[in-house]
């Protein structure tokens, strides 16, 4: 299985005020198709629990021509392009119905051992799983990010029980929910977001105090 695709319509629920998804529903797009075809695969969130494993997203890059609106239906596929030790990066495309392109992310993940508490080695079972050749040599670079020498006026958030995924941390995507939170809106009403590159670099837990721009940095 290389390719894996989902069907989505964009929920009210997801809109901002120009009636289109937003940045957040869309990495949800993508999350979730890649957790599906995990499962689809046999190599699901419980199964891999169960052995003391998980994966860890580490970065997030992404463009958007345009983000889809209200009631639109969408094509979102996923597929694991490369594994490189205790790597895995993945590939994104979200399509109109008219098959247009709309947007394509990479993502990359960090296979993690709970019990050894370190990253490991993917077992080449699971690299087959996933129809990905251990000898491919794609190449997937990052852009590199630089850091203000400070981020005020900033915000702070306060850690909630619903910010919370199955790796017991701060789902990925309310870090840009975060994020956009301090962008006036004005800035919203007349921009979107055409390009975002995500690096995270510490997880954020319940009860714990997370400042725009302390765990992760955005271009």
């Amino acid at each position: 299985m290389s390719i894996y695709e989902t069907k989505n319509s964009v929920h009210y629920y997801e809109i901002n005020s120009q009636r289109q998804a937003s940045p957040m529903a869309v990495l949800n797009y993508f999350e979730e198709t890649a957790v599906r075809q995990s499962e689809a695969c046999g190599y699901g969130i419980g199964k891999l629990i169960d052995q003391g494993l998980i994966w860890i997203l580490t970065n997030w890059s992404i463009n958007m021509e345009r983000y889809p609106c209200w009631m639109e239906n969408l094509l979102v596929e996923t597929r694991v392009c490369k594994f490189e030790r205790f790597y895995a990066f993945r590939e994104f495309k979200i399509r109109d119905d008219q098959n247009n392109i709309l947007g394509t992310a990479v993502s990359r993940w960090v296979f993690y051992d709970l019990n050894r508490n370190r990253p490991v080695r993917v077992p080449l079972e699971i690299a087959e799983a996933f129809g990905v050749n251990h000898q491919q040599n794609e190449y997937i670079k990052f852009a590199g990010i630089e850091t203000a020498d400070s981020y005020d006026p900033g915000m702070e958030f306060m850690v909630r029980l619903s910010d919370i995924d199955t790796n017991n941390h701060v789902n990925n995507t309310r870090y840009v929910e975060w994020m956009l939170e301090a962008v006036p809106f004005n800035i919203h009403k007349a921009f979107f977001p055409a390009s975002l590159e995500v690096a995270y670099k510490k997880e954020a837990c319940l009860v714990f105090l997370q400042q725009r721009g302390e765990s992760f940095f955005i271009l």
